[in-house]
């Protein structure tokens, strides 16, 4: 896996006080490139910032670092030299390390959601279990399995 090792190294959360009752709360996610340095010659390091923004209600904002492996230090020199002129990197590399950041930051944002009483970032569907009699059939149209 190219891209490994995700580390936070800065946290930012706040919930508005004075935010009053919403019916729906608009979530938004945004993942920024913030800066790129070789480590060495088969490794970037990207810094990140993961932010989750609860419209009036309140913001998560995680700042991270993802290690960018390649075994091809040709491929690491490119994305390194486009970085420092056009703050850009390939869009194949760009795509594997907001999906990192996506994947290992969600749950960290979710955790801090809990504590600080605002809403799950993405929907959380917890397994249930349908006990019923014998040959009786639920009107719940899921075609799932069973699970006992």
């Amino acid at each position: 896996m190219p891209a490994k090792g995700f580390q936070i190294i800065g946290i930012e959360a706040k919930r508005h006080r004075k935010s009053g009752p919403q019916k729906q709360v608009r979530i938004d996610h945004n993942t920024n490139i913030v800066s790129v340095r070789k480590n060495n010659e088969n490794e970037l390091i990207v810094e990140t910032r993961y932010t989750v923004s609860y419209g009036l209600l309140g913001i998560v904002q995680l700042d991270c670092e993802i290690r960018y492996h390649d075994e091809s230090k040709e491929i690491i020199q490119k994305s390194d030299e486009q970085w420092q002129k056009e703050h850009k990197l390939p869009d194949d590399i760009a795509e594997v390390i907001h999906n990192r950041v996506l994947a290992q930051g969600s749950f960290e944002v979710l955790n801090i959601a809990k504590k600080m009483n605002l809403p799950p970032p993405f929907k959380v569907e917890i397994p249930q279990i349908k006990i019923g009699k014998k040959g009786e059939r639920s009107n719940n149209n899921n075609s799932g399995p069973e699970v006992a």
